[in-house]
């Protein structure tokens, strides 16, 4: 996926090229990639990067914890 496509998935805003801004007031919606559940909030940890729902997140709670950090925190930031 591209940059400029994970910033949209995000709801993100570019402001400089080293800084993003999340917008919170939505929250990416759509299809789970893991268990294909249809309209649910999505977030990017799944195992392999997939958009996955909560509660596919919390079948595997470590690997969903590590991605988040990888990804608030880590050279995966957007």
């Amino acid at each position: 996926m591209t940059t400029k496509a994970w910033l949209e998935r995000l709801k993100a805003k570019q402001v400089r090229r080293d800084l993003v801004v999340l917008d919170r007031s939505e929250v990416p919606e759509g299809t789970c990639e893991l268990c294909k559940a249809k309209n649910v909030e999505l977030r990017p940890y799944g195992p392999n990067d997939e958009w996955i729902c909560f509660d596919c997140g919390m079948k595997d709670e470590a690997t969903t914890a590590r991605k988040y950090l990888k990804h608030v925190f880590g050279e995966e930031t957007h």
